[in-house]
């Protein structure tokens, strides 16, 4: 019982204290979920993976899939870790914008809304550059299992710039740049 209250605050206070989506929260969960020694470095990466490649929030995702992973002594129990973990991500969103919903529009206009809504910017920025350096070192370092540190794998670096070039340059879609990684990642890894 005191693990699924634990999971249910965890992920309470992530959802609570992460700005820009998501994303933004990927490093936040890492960090609280390896330091509780929840999960091992590898096995947080792919659950990071798997939940940007399911449909659905990212973070959402994350705590579901982590929920069932720290309650996995029964069925059950992997259920209720994935319930618990998901409720706690979800719900600060769904009662700030139950706060916020109202008044939104009156308060829109305000200059002091305006000045935290541009002072908040900065700090998804910094979540997001935070997520982005954690997959970027998972890219070119991939962990070794039951291991907190991988050797460089340069076909990494390489992919991570062909796909770069391919999305913003070439146009090509999410969708294909995703099934192409996994094709290549089966003979390269």
């Amino acid at each position: 019982m005191i693990i699924y209250w634990e999971l249910f605050s965890v992920f309470f206070k992530i959802g609570l204290f992460s700005f820009g989506g998501g994303l933004a929260m990927i490093a936040f969960i890492q960090q609280e979920i390896i330091s509780r020694g929840w999960l091992t470095p590898t096995e947080f990466a792919q659950i990071a993976t798997i939940s940007q490649m399911t449909p659905g929030p990212v973070a959402v995702n994350a705590a579901t899939f982590v929920g069932a992973r720290v309650c996995d002594t029964s069925p059950l129990a992997s259920f209720m870790g994935s319930l618990v973990a998901t409720l706690g991500v979800s719900l600060p969103s769904f009662i700030l914008i139950l706060l916020v919903a109202g008044s939104l529009k009156k308060f829109s206009s305000s200059l002091a809304v305006k000045s935290i809504l541009n002072g908040i910017r900065p700090a998804v920025i910094g979540f997001l550059l935070s997520a982005v350096l954690v997959f970027f070192k998972l890219a070119l370092f991939p962990l070794l299992p039951d291991s907190s540190s991988g050797a460089f794998h340069p076909f990494g670096l390489f992919l991570i710039c062909s796909l770069f070039y391919l999305h913003y340059y070439r146009k090509v879609g999410a969708i294909h740049l995703i099934l192409i990684s996994g094709v290549l990642g089966i003979f390269f890894y």
